[in-house]
């Protein structure tokens, strides 16, 4: 394979992967409403291609330290989806995309900073960021709008598709000449879940972000609890068994929250 495309290939699946997720939550968001389009979107389909591309180059060290940063990490994206729920009813969506990231980007940071992390400190973010979001969602927005009704165009679906690859494209070209910090922050930048926002927020409006961004909310412990799974199995079974585990754990904690949602 040439040089150029082995150079091209993660960011073509990252594109594929991100495009694929966002473009099915958002159709299942307008179908079978915007809760389940987020439990959709929390899903690992561009973190999981990630990782096996990781896992083709490197060791299973490696692994379970990318894992355990990823874990780290996931105490930004909790604070970050909270932030949604709170802004997307109230703003338009430039300023709600605006602000949530500029929140995840400053934890994300900060976070960076803190390290190295133990496994103990990395579990303790996380409580403490589902503490701190639980309060911050516990109860709806005065003034939050009635969803609109989407109007269906023949060019809906490649759009939004093209939207997130060149969000993506842009993050991780972007990546490339800001330096090594600011691109391991970049390169775990939630582009699936800004992307679902922005499509979501032009058609739906910002009651259906914030619905969707609640459910990934409830969601999100199935992904913390995937790179948990990928960090403490990565060395005694090997990478590969324990990316299969750690997507299975992923899994049936999304059709758990789904089985319940039914049940209620």
């Amino acid at each position: 394979m040439p040089f150029d495309a082995v150079l091209l290939l993660p960011l073509l699946i990252k594109i594929a992967a991100a495009a694929l997720v966002v473009v099915v939550a958002s159709i299942v968001s307008e179908k079978a409403g915007p809760a389940i389009g987020g439990i959709i979107s929390t899903l690992p389909v561009s973190t999981g291609p990630a990782y096996v591309l990781l896992a083709l180059e490197h060791d299973d060290r490696f692994i379970a330290d990318s894992a355990l940063s990823s874990l780290v990490t996931n105490g930004a994206m909790i604070l970050f989806l909270a932030a949604l729920v709170r802004a997307a009813p109230r703003f338009g969506m430039a300023a709600t995309v605006g602000l949530a990231s500029a929140l995840w980007i400053g934890l994300a940071v900060l976070l960076r900073a803190a390290g190295p992390w133990s496994l103990t400190g990395a579990l303790l973010v996380n409580l403490a960021a589902y503490g701190l979001a639980a309060l911050a969602v516990r109860t709806p927005p005065d003034h939050a709008a009635s969803p609109r009704r989407p109007v269906a165009r023949w060019y809906d679906i490649p759009a939004r598709a093209a939207l997130v690859g060149l969000l993506v494209a842009t993050v991780t070209t972007a990546s490339h000449v800001i330096g090594p910090t600011a691109t391991g922050i970049a390169a775990i930048y939630p582009i699936a879940l800004t992307s679902l926002a922005v499509i979501l927020h032009s058609r739906l409006g910002g009651t259906a972000v914030a619905a969707a961004m609640r459910s990934a909310l409830v969601t999100n412990p199935g992904f913390a609890l995937c790179v948990l799974c990928a960090h403490l199995t990565a060395e005694p079974l090997g990478r590969a068994a324990a990316l299969a585990l750690a997507l299975a754990v992923s899994l049936a904690w999304a059709v758990g929250v789904l089985a319940l949602r039914r049940r209620g």
